[in-house]
């Protein structure tokens, strides 16, 4: 079974016990992209599965302390972003220290891309309790080759957000955000958003044609997305 569905599988049974929970103030929200660290090759299959059970009973642990917003697998072709992850912290490096129980992230197996967010439409909430696994498609926009400091002005933050609540508007888009927060990587992703529904052909022909895009301001890469049905409202 490809890695993404058996986490998405072994996500349900780590928050089935629990309750449902809601996002909370979004200047202690961070969005968590987690990326393909260093290999595991020569452990064994038996440590590698322990690995993984430990690293979902992580999210189960921040889940049961109000911590947790939403987790979930990615199917990036590219095997680089493996996962998202939403935490409340009061600090980058509070951030930080969710992860540290989780073995995949402090063995250095995969690394906490943290950022923080301001949300532009929709909203996440936590689902634990009688729920499956649901796909959509994720967008990562990060800087292009065009882009500059002045990028971040507010054309461009208007013209993101103008997209975003079109998209919301007409059905098709469930969440996005902007990253004009604290972060603490280097990795140029500035902005995410979560559309509903699979055809991940519609949506990049959708961001092929905008024009932050067309002018190279920024790039963008998309893919299916596992979170529990009902994650994104």
């Amino acid at each position: 079974m490809p890695y993404f569905q058996t986490i998405a599988a072994m996500i349900v049974v780590a928050l089935a016990p629990m309750h449902i929970a809601f996002a909370g103030d979004e200047n202690r929200d961070y969005f968590v992209f987690l990326t393909t660290g260093k290999s595991t090759e020569g452990i064994s299959p038996e440590v590698v599965k322990q690995k993984q059970a430990a690293h979902l009973e992580n999210f189960g642990r921040l889940a049961k302390i109000d911590s947790l917003t939403v987790a979930g697998p990615c199917a990036d072709p590219n095997k680089k972003t493996r996962g998202i992850v939403v935490v409340h912290a009061d600090s980058i490096a509070d951030a930080e220290s969710k992860f540290l129980p989780d073995p995949y992230v402090s063995e250095g197996f995969m690394k906490a891309e943290l950022h923080q967010f301001k949300t532009i439409v929709g909203k996440l909430r936590l689902i634990t309790e009688d729920f499956t696994m649901e796909e959509s498609v994720i967008a990562i926009v990060s800087r292009g080759p065009k882009w500059t400091e002045k990028s971040q002005d507010q054309s461009v933050a208007s013209s993101y957000a103008a997209f975003a609540k079109k998209q919301f508007d007409e059905g098709k888009l469930g969440f996005a955000a902007q990253f004009p927060g604290k972060s603490n990587n280097e990795s140029g992703r500035v902005a995410v958003m979560i559309f509903r529904g699979k055809d991940l052909a519609s949506v990049t022909k959708t961001l092929e044609e905008h024009e932050l895009v067309r002018d190279k301001m920024v790039t963008f890469q998309a893919f299916p997305q596992y979170m529990a049905k009902g994650a994104v409202e």
